[in-house]
């Protein structure tokens, strides 16, 4: 860099004067703006909010200083090329030593720079240029080098990175910390034929709507809390949990293998695992998504990359498997394939995301044959459910192009509600919170929808309520209590009136995922960051009773509660806390 040229302004100006001051106003309006999108990110609720302020408000900033900075005729021309080729050197230094998932903080070093950038100018303003270069370029360098300091460690669910210093131990991989523990030994075990009372079968439940019934337990946890019976590793995975009697069962990434695993509930000793040669990696979290289903002493499982199975439950011995992508023309998802299989009648069914026809597929229970394919959705993190609307049962999928409904024998739809989507997916499942209603929600700007379903001989019709833009669930699922939905605009609890789709408050950013206790008019939410709270399911306002601290890690696995104990998971541990039942 150079001097300033006085040649290149005809209104020069000693260095301090008011006149070069002014010149920084541009670039501090735009620092300002910037800084408060950022604040606003860091406290927003959804991921759209955060995307705006982490990622294109700086992006946007950074265009506004080049062109400011080229055009600023004060500042030699070998001083303003120069300078900018730096910026753009510094942003490469950072890039090359951060791959991956740390690609990332590439985005999170613009405004970091273009704030240190503003603000050296600015303090040195009385100074010759000379120094103010000097000391500005220093204070760049030492930005960047912070930057290339980092490690990022892992992506939250707001997409913000989660990051420690290179030099610290990293952590260990989930899958790596199962494999250094000694292989358990193959266990078979005894199964009822059906699944009883107090078991949980499949995802979020029996009717996958995440509503516990017929449970009541002491919630006075400050002085009695859960008592922890066992806490294990496990490998990487976004899987829940399924319970039958004495067992658990879960899907889990371990190394190079794919694999179902059954527990046993009173000491967490692995009872069987089944692996298949499979594995997902993806920047959010790899492994399996999906949850296991149990019928009839099997299990339906469907892997991350479309292998769809049925095991024996009691020894986890293949039956049959199939590949949802030579059954169809899917691709795997960036996300990963993440139907929790629904058993209906005779058949098991799963989305698989080809739009052409073969958007859900349903196999047969004992052979594993295709029954039959339909749909046209081609993405979306989310399970079919069985539902009774219009006094007819039916199937529900929503998806990329909004929502379908099929008749469970044959596939045949009965009707849909287009709402496209084309960035962030939909990951929550439908909500059917009566006979003729069914509530749709979607992440980003469009909000969430409730519809009205009506059938008059044969005829279906399908109109809207209401839609509103301030409940936009990603993949934390919502519950219904007393003509109120309880959920979460991305990170922060909320509750809206279901008749009307107003929001009655406003919460804290819980995260994770949300589980009903019916009877005791309770919400049980484990959050991202592995903490359980319970809070009354009321209109009146949040009101927290109490909380623990359950598991360590980034946690978005669904928690279940069967048999009066409580089981949380994340990618690198699972828990079972006993609870105080009383009745």
């Amino acid at each position: 860099m150079s001097e300033i040229n006085p040649q290149e302004n005809e209104a020069q100006a000693p260095e301090g004067t008011p006149t070069v001051k002014l010149k920084l106003v541009t670039p501090m309006v735009l620092i300002l703006i910037q800084t408060a999108a950022i604040v606003y990110s860091l406290r927003a609720a959804t991921v759209f909010q955060n995307a705006i302020g982490l990622y294109i408000v700086p992006i946007v900033v950074v265009i506004g200083l080049a062109i400011w900075w080229l055009r600023a005729k004060h500042v030699s021309k070998r001083d303003r090329i120069g300078g900018l080729l730096l910026f753009i050197a510094l942003l490469l230094l950072v890039a090359v030593t951060h791959t991956g998932v740390g690609s990332r903080l590439v985005v999170g070093t613009l405004p970091a720079l273009t704030t240190t950038i503003v603000v050296f100018l600015s303090i040195t303003a009385s100074m010759a240029w000379s120094s103010r270069r000097l000391i500005t370029i220093a204070a760049m360098v030492a930005c960047t080098a912070y930057f290339t300091a980092l490690r990022v460690d892992d992506i939250g669910g707001n997409l913000t990175p989660i990051v420690s210093w290179r030099w610290t131990e990293p952590p260990v991989p989930a899958d790596a910390a199962w494999a250094s523990e000694t292989q358990e030994p193959t266990r078979s075990i005894t199964l009822p034929a059906q699944s009883g009372p107090g078991d949980w079968a499949e995802f979020r439940g029996g009717n996958r709507d995440s509503r516990l019934s017929d449970v009541t337990f002491s919630t006075d946890w400050d002085s009695d809390p859960p008592k922890e019976l066992w806490r294990r590793k496990v490998g990487l995975g976004w899987s829940s949990f399924t319970v039958i009697g004495a067992y658990l069962f879960t899907q889990e990434q371990r190394g190079q293998d794919e694999v179902v695993v059954c527990y046993e509930v009173a000491t967490g000793n692995q009872m069987w695992a089944s692996p298949i040669s499979e594995r997902f990696d993806e920047a959010m979290g790899s492994g399996p998504r999906a949850t296991p289903t149990f019928h009839e002493g099997s299990l339906y499982t469907m892997g991350a990359t479309g292998i769809v199975q049925a095991l024996n439950a009691s020894n986890g011995e293949t039956l049959w498997q199939r590949d949802l992508k030579k059954d169809t023309n899917a691709k795997i998802p960036v996300w990963g394939f993440s139907s929790s299989p629904l058993i209906v009648n005779d058949m098991v069914i799963v989305f698989a995301g080809d739009p052409n026809g073969k958007s859900v597929v349903a196999y047969d229970l004992k052979s594993g044959d295709v029954r039959w394919t339909s749909g046209e959705g081609k993405h979306g993190y989310v399970s079919v459910q069985l539902n009774t609307l219009a006094d007819v049962p039916q199937l529900l999928i929503s998806s990329d192009i909004g929502i379908q409904s099929f008749a469970p024998d044959t596939g045949e739809k009965l009707w849909e509600h287009l709402w496209q989507v084309s960035t962030n997916p939909r990951c929550v499942q439908p909500m059917v919170p009566d006979g003729n209603s069914v509530l749709i929600g979607t992440a980003g700007g469009k909000g969430t929808r409730k519809l009205r379903i009506e059938n008059e001989n044969g005829q279906w019709t399908v109109s809207e309520d209401w839609t509103t833009r301030k409940f936009k669930p990603y993949f934390n699922d919502f519950v219904f209590y007393e003509d109120h939905f309880y959920g979460f605009d991305g990170k922060r609890l909320m509750c809206i009136d279901a008749s009307t789709g107003e929001r009655v408050w406003r919460g804290s950013n819980y995260g994770g995922q949300i589980l009903l206790i019916e009877d005791m008019g309770l919400l049980l939410i484990l959050s991202e960051k592995g903490n359980i709270a319970l809070l009354k399911a009321t209109p009146e306002g949040q009101e927290e009773i109490t909380s623990i601290k359950a598991i360590e890690g980034k946690t978005w696995n669904h928690p279940v509660i069967a048999d009066g104990k409580l089981f949380v998971r994340n990618s690198l541990e699972a828990v079972c806390y006993e609870l105080d039942v009383t009745s």
